[in-house]
């Protein structure tokens, strides 16, 4: 894979030339549009530029006028946390809705690849403390049919990872048939297997080492300063999924705070982006350009990092 250098944009008062003058300034070569930034105007100037560009694709994320049910947690409530809302692994009218979604946004705007977002299981991993309690972590699903269906499996975490793992496969198998040569990334969490007894893989669902044969690349969201820790964890985290067997790595790394009320530096924002960088990563990925584009330092050492 090419390396990448990108950025996610989310707001299409962002989606102009002017923006995209400054990005390639940069350096950035690639764009992950959030659905709301999706104009054709917009995805055709990026065409025109040859800038690779994808669609995030939220998968059992349920969208606020979302009237579905929300998946079922052990205590018997509701898998909702704040904007953080999960559709039922086993509703398979959601799961038609994701699908018809994205055949309709490859066929519209024909994008060199799309992004597969919020595949996994309930967790607002964003603001989990970094000594919680496994036992006290949220877990889904356990609505009457999603029992069912675990008794298939030899536990609950076998059943998370085999739902993740086949609808990756089947997501990813829809967008090629739709468009030869798309390239399909996976946006994972990132925890590494030592934390919290392996929450990554038995209550998040992801496993890394399976899901990196179903994608062309992976996309850990190493948002080190809203999980409240060191700017170093973006090099662990990297090197973990590596010895994991995962060797198309993109990491995504935070421009500014966010779920925080002190302030991310412009020191410990260079920091990042040297360690996400580093091997064997294939680029960087920031979170996100809103962040970025009124900021002359931040764009100052992200072109420094990125042409130098």
């Amino acid at each position: 894979m090419q390396n990448l250098y990108g950025v996610k944009l989310y707001s299409p008062a962002f989606c102009d030339s002017r923006n995209l003058d400054a990005m390639e300034e940069c350096g950035i070569n690639a764009v992950f549009l959030g659905r709301d930034a999706l104009t054709p105007s917009f995805c055709a100037e990026l065409n025109k530029r040859g800038l690779f560009w994808n669609i995030v694709e939220p998968v059992f994320l349920l969208d606020e006028h979302e009237t579905r049910p929300a998946a079922t947690l052990g205590d018997g409530s509701a898998a909702v946390d704040d904007w953080v809302r999960f559709a039922c692994p086993s509703d398979g009218a959601h799961m038609d809705g994701v699908r018809r979604r994205l055949v309709d946004d490859i066929r519209t705007y024909n994008p060199p690849g799309v992004s597969l977002d919020f595949l996994r299981f309930f967790q607002f991993w964003e603001t989990t403390a970094p000594d919680a309690d496994r036992a006290a972590l949220p877990q889904s699903c356990y609505c009457d049919e999603c029992r069912k269906r675990m008794q298939a499996c030899a536990d609950a975490a076998e059943w998370r990872r085999s739902v993740i793992t086949s609808t990756a496969g089947e997501l990813s198998g829809l967008a090629r048939e739709n468009k030869k040569g798309i390239r399909v990334g996976i946006h994972c969490v990132p925890w590494k297997r030592d934390m919290y007894d392996d929450a990554i893989r038995d209550i998040i669902g992801q496993d890394f080492t399976a899901l990196a044969l179903v994608a062309d690349y992976l996309t850990p969201m190493i948002y080190h300063f809203m999980m409240r820790r060191e700017s170093a964890y973006v090099r662990e985290f990297i090197l973990d999924m590596a010895a994991q067997g995962c060797t198309e790595i993109l990491p995504s790394v935070q421009a500014r705070q966010v779920y925080r009320q002190d302030i991310m530096d412009v020191r410990e924002f260079a920091a990042v982006i040297d360690a996400a960088l580093s091997d064997p990563s294939r680029g960087v990925l920031i979170y996100r350009w809103e962040d970025l584009a009124d900021d002359r330092q931040r764009l100052e050492i992200l072109k420094s990092a990125l042409k130098g």
